[in-house]
């Protein structure tokens, strides 16, 4: 896996800390749908998995201070251990591939969970709650995670069809993945996506991870949330088309 130059990896690393605090502490997700594939028209696909991995278990404490205690318990400790499983699957079918394969692995990932949340996003979803649906969600979440970083995308309409709050929705689905991101963290040091000097540089961009997180905090009981996440989705689209194509 080529290593990019430092002025790449510190350009990257800044747009990934603050872009990664902003959408978990407005969205709860969307940070892989959107800046995974962003961060591979400069980086190696690996290396945009390992760094947006490792810049998202620096904003979990951040986020989970904003929200402490407003996550559904309930749904919490389902997705939990499920989610995990789901970390591990999808870690073992990235494992091994090349970065022209891993490409268009994450571009049809990416493309898939875009026009999925587009339909949530045009279609009213009302769902029950049901543990075996939030058990396989879970799991399906995992490996969107460990594939593009990209778990909000299906937990988040999840969670608000079942009626919770903006801030409801983001504190279940990032306590859910605090333990199965730092799972991911490690799995990615282990096979070569992360090394030391993408870690350092994350950070080096903790004040920017910061100020991310505390204006995306500021605005979740505000956000015009369909017209942003379909701005989201476009970024999203065109992204994956690039890497499908490339």
């Amino acid at each position: 896996m080529p290593e990019p130059s430092l002025e790449v990896l510190a350009a990257a690393t800044a747009l990934a800390a603050f872009v990664a605090g902003f959408l978990r502490g407005s969205l709860g997700g969307g940070i892989g749908l959107a800046l995974t594939p962003v961060l591979t028209l400069a980086l190696s696909a690996q290396s945009a998995l390992g760094l947006t991995g490792f810049v998202l278990i620096l904003a979990d404490p951040i986020i989970l201070r904003y929200y402490w205690r407003q996550w559904d318990t309930r749904q919490l400790r389902l997705l939990l251990p499920t989610t995990i499983v789901g970390i591990l699957i999808g870690v073992w079918l990235i494992s091994g591939l090349s970065d022209h394969r891993l490409r268009r692995l994450i571009g049809c990932v990416a493309l898939a969970l875009a026009l999925l949340q587009l339909v949530f996003l045009t279609t009213r979803i009302r769902v029950n709650q049901h543990g075996s649906v939030s058990a396989g969600l879970g799991v399906l979440a995992g490996m969107a995670s460990s594939i593009a970083n990209s778990a909000g995308v299906i937990l988040g309409p999840y969670l608000a069809g079942l009626g919770l709050s903006n801030a409801a929705v983001v504190a279940t689905s990032g306590a859910a993945l605090v333990t199965a991101n730092c799972l991911k963290v490690l799995s990615y040091w282990s096979i070569g996506f992360l090394t030391w000097r993408m870690m350092w540089m994350s950070l080096l961009a903790l004040p920017l991870l910061y100020l991310g997180s505390w204006l995306g905090w500021r605005v979740n009981a505000y956000l015009p949330r369909k017209l942003f996440a379909l701005v989201l989705i476009g970024i999203a689209i065109s992204g994956s088309i690039k890497l499908l194509l490339g």
